[in-house]
C-alpha cells in the first residue's frame, strides 16, 4: 500500500509539492503545505490547510487562467515573492526582494480569448468565448471572470453574439478586447471568412451592443465610434489595434513610480523596448529620452503623443529590432541611464551591450523573473550592483509576477 502524500512546499505553476519514498517530487493539483493526499487518487485526506481560501470564481480548477484562487493571502503574496527569488537563486543570487506590490481582482484592462462555434440540434449556432484548460489545448468556455476588468465581464454574452455574427473563422482565431476610457477596443486575429455588406452591418450592430468604441477584423477597421485612446503618465496614446501596453493600470502606475525612483535626476535616458511610451512619456519629463521598439506603428504613436504633451523634454524614436540588432557600445554613448523592458524572452544581446558600455544606471522590467535574472546576472557580472528589486503582482492568481530592478555602477566606466 502507498503511503500518503504530505505537500511540503508549492511550486513555480502553484502545484502542492511532495516527496515519494525515493524523495523525487510529486506535484499535487491544488495541494497546499501541509496537507496529505492519497497517493493513487490524489485525492485530499484529513484537514485542508488553514491557508486554504474559497474560490472567487465557478471556473477556477477547469480553466487554466488561474492557479492560485484557493491560497490566502499572506500565502499567495509569499509564494509569488519565492517565484522570484528562486528565478535568482537559479543564477547563484541572493536578492533582498522587497514587498509584493499588490494589483486589485477585476483590474485586467486586456484579454485575449479563445472561441469556438457549438451548434446544437433544432437551435442557431452560439459562439462562445473562454480561455484553455491548464496545460492543454482544451477549450474551457466561461460565464464569469474575476480577474478581468468589469467593463469586460459584462460585455461577454454580447461579445459572444459579436462573434457568432462574423459566420465563419478558424480555430486559431483569437478575440483580444482592450478596456478604454471610451469603450472596448475590439480586434478579431486570424482567419475569419470574408465580410459581405449585410455581415458587415450585423457585426457593426454587435459591436455597439458590446460596448465597442472600435472594432478591427485583420487589418481592416469595420467600426470607429471613438478614437481608442490609451491614458498614460504624462499624456495619451492613440492605440494601434492590438498594439501591447500593461494589463493593469495599477500595476503600470507602480511600474512607471519604480523607473522614475532607479532613473531619478539622469538628463538623458534611453528607453529600449518602449513600446507605445508607458515610460518614455513620464521619463521626459525631466530628461531627454530615445525610444526604441521594432513595432513602427507604437513608436509613431508615441511620438505624437510627445508633441502634444506640454512640457516634456526632446523625444526621440528609432525603429529597431533589439533581438537582432541591439544597440551597440557606440549607439549608447552620451547617456546617463537606460530603461529596459522585454518581452518574457528577456534581452541577451541588448543587455549585453549595456554591460559593456558606460552607462551608470539600468531600470530593468520584466514580467519572466527567470529571464530576467539571467539579464540581471550580466549587469552584476559588469561591476553593477542590485539597489532594490521589487516584484508587482500584475497578474492576478496566475503564476505570472511583473518586477522591477534598479543597478547601479558607483562610477562612470571608462571606454
Amino acid at each position: 500500500m502507498s503511503e500518503p502524500l504530505k505537500i511540503e512546499a508549492l511550486g513555480s505553476s502553484g502545484d502542492g509539492i511532495a516527496r515519494d519514498r525515493d524523495g523525487a517530487p510529486i506535484f499535487v493539483a491544488g495541494g497546499l503545505p501541509g496537507e496529505v493526499y492519497d497517493a493513487v487518487t490524489l485525492g485530499r485526506i484529513g484537514p485542508s490547510s488553514p491557508e486554504r481560501g474559497e474560490p472567487a470564481c465557478r471556473h477556477f480548477g477547469t480553466c487554466g487562467g488561474c492557479v492560485a484562487q484557493h491560497m490566502s493571502a499572506s500565502l499567495y503574496a509569499a509564494w509569488k515573492r519565492d517565484l522570484v527569488i528562486q528565478a535568482f537563486r537559479q543564477q547563484g543570487l541572493q536578492p533582498d526582494l522587497d514587498p509584493l506590490v499588490t494589483v486589485p481582482a477585476a483590474s485586467r484592462r486586456r484579454v485575449t480569448f479563445a472561441l469556438t462555434r457549438v451548434r446544437e440540434p433544432r437551435k442557431l449556432a452560439e459562439v462562445r468565448l473562454g480561455f484553455h484548460a491548464r496545460g492543454s489545448h482544451a477549450f474551457v468556455p466561461i460565464s464569469e471572470c474575476h480577474v478581468i476588468t468589469p467593463k469586460i465581464a459584462s460585455a461577454l454574452p454580447a461579445l459572444s453574439r459579436l462573434a457568432a455574427a462574423l459566420g465563419g473563422f478558424d480555430e486559431d482565431t483569437r478575440l483580444h478586447v482592450a478596456d478604454l476610457p471610451d469603450g472596448l477596443d475590439v480586434v478579431l486575429m486570424g482567419k475569419v471568412k470574408a465580410l459581405d455588406v449585410e455581415t458587415r452591418r450585423k457585426v457593426a450592430e454587435r459591436a455597439a451592443e458590446a460596448g465597442a468604441a472600435r472594432l478591427t477584423i485583420g487589418n481592416d477597421i469595420i467600426v470607429e465610434r471613438a478614437t481608442a485612446v490609451l491614458p498614460v503618465m504624462r499624456g495619451h496614446v492613440e492605440l494601434p489595434p492590438g498594439a501591447f501596453f500593461q494589463a493593469a493600470a495599477a500595476a503600470e502606475q507602480a511600474i512607471v513610480s519604480n523607473v522614475m525612483a532607479a532613473v531619478g535626476k539622469s538628463k538623458r535616458v534611453v528607453d529600449l523596448f518602449s513600446g507605445l511610451g508607458t515610460l518614455t512619456l513620464p521619463l521626459a519629463a525631466s530628461a531627454r529620452v530615445l525610444a526604441v521598439d521594432s513595432e513602427k506603428a507604437s513608436l509613431a504613436s508615441l511620438l505624437a503623443a510627445a508633441k502634444r504633451e506640454p512640457g516634456l523634454k526632446p523625444v526621440e524614436t528609432k525603429v529597431r529590432d533589439l533581438f537582432r540588432e541591439p544597440l551597440s557600445v557606440k549607439e549608447l554613448e552620451g547617456f546617463d541611464a537606460a530603461v529596459i523592458d522585454p518581452p518574457r524572452a528577456g534581452a541577451k544581446a541588448q543587455t549585453e551591450m549595456l554591460a559593456k558600455s558606460a552607462i551608470c544606471v539600468v531600470a530593468m522590467v520584466s514580467c519572466n523573473p527567470a529571464t530576467m535574472a539571467r539579464d540581471v546576472k550580466t549587469l552584476l557580472d559588469a561591476d553593477f550592483k542590485l539597489d532594490w528589486l521589487r516584484p508587482i503582482d500584475q497578474f492576478v492568481w496566475s503564476d505570472h509576477v511583473e518586477a522591477v530592478a534598479c543597478l547601479r555602477r558607483s562610477s562612470k566606466r571608462k571606454r
